[in-house]
Formats: C-alpha cells, sequence, structure tokens
C-alpha cells in the first residue's frame, strides 16, 4: 500500500517528481509557464540556470510579438554578472533604423529561418555588423532560434507572424561545446513554450481590455461568459456626445475624419480612465461610461459622484483645447455634451448563443441618452439629473435647475441641472 503522507505530496505536483537537476529545469520551466510568470522574470532566472547547469553563457535576448493597441513587441537582453541589462517596448509608430536591416533577426524573419549559428572567434566570416561587435567584446560563438506561436495569422512568413526569437552567445574558448549545445537543444524550445503561454494570456488579456474595459475584461477572464450572468448595480452613468460629427463624415476624407475622431475619443476617454471610470461602450462618435456607487457609505457615494462630474468637467475642458489647436490649423472642430445620472442597472453578459456583449441595461440608461439629447434645447455642455444631484446635496456643484422635462418614453417629468 501507498504510503499517505508520499500519496498527499505527490497530489500537490503538477507532473512527475523530477529525479535530476536537468528534470528540475524542465519541471520549473513548466511551472512557470502555468502560472503565468513575467516573461521578463522567466527570462532571467532561465539564463541564470542555464549557468548553473554548466552553460559558459555570456549573454541572451528575446523578443517576443505582443497584440496590444500601441506595443508590436517586447525585447529583453540580458548579460552574465549583469542580469537583466535592456527591457524595450517597440512602438507601431517606431521606425526601424538601419540597424535592424542589418540583423540576422531581419535576415532570419524575411528569410523564414527558425535557426541560425555564427562562430565568432578570429578567422570567422561574420557577415551581420553586431556579431562583429559581440566578437570584440569578448564573444565566441552566437546562434538565434525562433519560433512561431501559431496565433492564426494569414501571412505565414515569420516576418508577419507572432512569436518569439531568441539569441545566446558564449565567451568560452572554442564556442559553446557539444555538451552545451545538447542542453540549450533540450531547453530553448521548451522555453520558448513557456513564453508562449504567457503571452498568450497576456495577450488575451490586453486585447479585452482594449475592446471592453479593464474591470469588463478581469470579469471575462474570470469566467463570467454565461449567457444570462449580469449584477445588478447602482451607478453614476455618463454619456458624451460629440456635436456636428455625421456632417463632417459627409464631407472629410475618410482618414483625416478617423484621426480627428480618434483625437477626440482620447480626450473623452482618458479622464474617465485616470479617474477609474469604466467606459462600457465607444459609440460611433460618443461614449457611455459608469462609476459604480458604494452600496452602503453616503459619503462614499458623494465622492464617487462628485469624482463623476469632475470627470465630466476635464472631458470637456480637454476638448475645447484640442478645439483651440485644431482652430489654430484651420481644422474642423467639434463640441462635446455630456449627460449625468444615476440609477439601478443591470450589468453582465446579454446576446445570442455564441456572441455575447458584456454591457449595462435598465431604464437608467435609455434615461441618460435622453437627457443629452436635451443639451442642444437647453443650450447646455452638461446637464444632470435630479437623481444625481440630490446624491450630493451638500456640495456646491455649480449646476443650476432648469426645471422639470419630459423624456420620451419616462412616465413622469425629471428635473434637470445644467451648468451654464
Amino acid at each position: 500500500m501507498q504510503d499517505m503522507g508520499q500519496l498527499e505530496i505527490d497530489n500537490r505536483c503538477g507532473h512527475f517528481r523530477p529525479e535530476d537537476a536537468q528534470e528540475e529545469l524542465f519541471s520549473w520551466l513548466i511551472n512557470a509557464g502555468l502560472s503565468g510568470s513575467r516573461v521578463r522574470d522567466l527570462f532571467t532566472e532561465f539564463c541564470e540556470r542555464l549557468i548553473g547547469e554548466g552553460v559558459m553563457l555570456k549573454r541572451a535576448s528575446i523578443t517576443h510579438s505582443a497584440i496590444h493597441p500601441q506595443v508590436s513587441a517586447f525585447m529583453y537582453t540580458w548579460r552574465r554578472g549583469e542580469g537583466l541589462v535592456t527591457n524595450t517596448n517597440f512602438l507601431h509608430t517606431d521606425v526601424p533604423g538601419e540597424g535592424w536591416f542589418a540583423s540576422p533577426f531581419f535576415y532570419m524573419l524575411t528569410n523564414n529561418i527558425t535557426y541560425l549559428h555564427r562562430p565568432l572567434e578570429e578567422g570567422s566570416n561574420l557577415d551581420f555588423p553586431v556579431l562583429v561587435e559581440f566578437r570584440d567584446d569578448g564573444m565566441t560563438d552566437w546562434f538565434s532560434q525562433a519560433f512561431e506561436f501559431g496565433w492564426g495569422f494569414e501571412n505565414e512568413r515569420l516576418e508577419h507572424s507572432a512569436g518569439v526569437i531568441t539569441s545566446w552567445a558564449s565567451d568560452r574558448p572554442g564556442g559553446f561545446s557539444e555538451e552545451e549545445f545538447r542542453i540549450l537543444g533540450r531547453f530553448i524550445p521548451v522555453f520558448g513554450l513557456a513564453v508562449k503561454g504567457i503571452a498568450s494570456f497576456r495577450t488575451a488579456r490586453s486585447v479585452l481590455e482594449t475592446y471592453i474595459g479593464r474591470g469588463t475584461a478581469g470579469k471575462v477572464l474570470s469566467g463570467q461568459i454565461r449567457r444570462g450572468s449580469v449584477d445588478s448595480i447602482n451607478a453614476v452613468l455618463i454619456h458624451a456626445d460629440l456635436k456636428g460629427f455625421t456632417s463632417l463624415s459627409d464631407t472629410m476624407p475618410q482618414e483625416a475624419l478617423i484621426d480627428m475622431l480618434d483625437q477626440y475619443l482620447d480626450c473623452m476617454a482618458r479622464p474617465i480612465e485616470l479617474a477609474n471610470g469604466e467606459i462600457l461602450k465607444f459609440m460611433g462618435d460618443g461614449i457611455l461610461a459608469t462609476f459604480e456607487l458604494p452600496k452602503t457609505d453616503p459619503h462614499e457615494v458623494q465622492l464617487a459622484c462628485e469624482t463623476a462630474l469632475a470627470t465630466s468637467r476635464q472631458m470637456i475642458g480637454a476638448v475645447k483645447a484640442l478645439n483651440s489647436k485644431r482652430e489654430a490649423a484651420g481644422k474642423p472642430v467639434m463640441e462635446l455634451d455630456i449627460a449625468l445620472h444615476v440609477g439601478d442597472v443591470m450589468y453582465g453578459n446579454v446576446g445570442s448563443e455564441n456572441r455575447l456583449d458584456f454591457t449595462v441595461i435598465g431604464p437608467a440608461v435609455n434615461e441618460v441618452s435622453r437627457i443629452e439629447a436635451l443639451c442642444d434645447v437647453l443650450e447646455s455642455n452638461l446637464i444632470a439629473s435630479g437623481d444625481f444631484v440630490r446624491l450630493v446635496r451638500g456640495a456646491d456643484l455649480g449646476l443650476t435647475s432648469c426645471g422639470m422635462h419630459e423624456l420620451r418614453g419616462v412616465r413622469e417629468p425629471i428635473e434637470l441641472f445644467c451648468e451654464r
């Protein structure tokens, strides 16, 4: 019969118990990839562990793809005795320099080569300038290995695919030994798989945060994706809409129109994000956002409402500043209208069996949209409902009552407050 103490230990293992140092390294790589460690930490420790296995590694680097609205790739460089020496984000807007086009990485990617080896000692014919630099720095051997992630890119050339490209250099006289190559050949592919495991999850989170917001992305990634799974929350609702976009869209070139819209939406979104609000939707030329209200503490409720109001004013101020710059450059401008309201809303998954939207629904959502539609009638860029104002009655909000108004589809007239 198996010892129960031994059985208990085995049940806590994610895979078979390692029997030697190299199996221990495999075990660590697997656990690191499954646990979601940061790539930079995985890379740093992997290099140190290779040193512990007798590999005379002098320098190593990795560059892995990112699916991110701003960053196209991440690069890390490690040196023995110094640890991580570079941590670089490559932006989509970066223009590659001459060094990139003369690099072995560019050569590999454009020629669909996954492995490249160059001895660096004197007498070697080095065909890339950076390898001459490595030799002058005392390195004796260098190789690179690339791995695709298989993320389903239509163009399968390495140059346009997602993956990780690695490089490894030694300062051992004569270069890497046969035993070192054997060790590296066993472990680097597993390392690449661990990087993919980490990068895949972080990519999924980045994409979700980009399209549906950080808070909602967290809910989706935690498994809350069943249709009809909703929570009732009490929240401040912000409905912001740009005036004049429809008419401009008929007269402006498409590229200029999109660039202009992005500039204005950035002015609208940034204050909400900085104040920890949740942007639920970009609705063409508008935004629907929420600030969730605490359930019990009236003081915290008031602070949340004041934050939402201050955020709305910052959005209007940012748009005015942008308008000044655009007018000075002779470019068309737009104004921003905002409505503030509060209410109970249902927040969660709505949709068909296979296509869901994580959103808010409820009467308050419809009401805030119809309040915003009255901005032109009331000649104000900022309107708040009486329900919103009454939550912060003790504070001087700088808003003036505009009387009672009927909203389409709402049974009773409501009081509205305007900023003059």
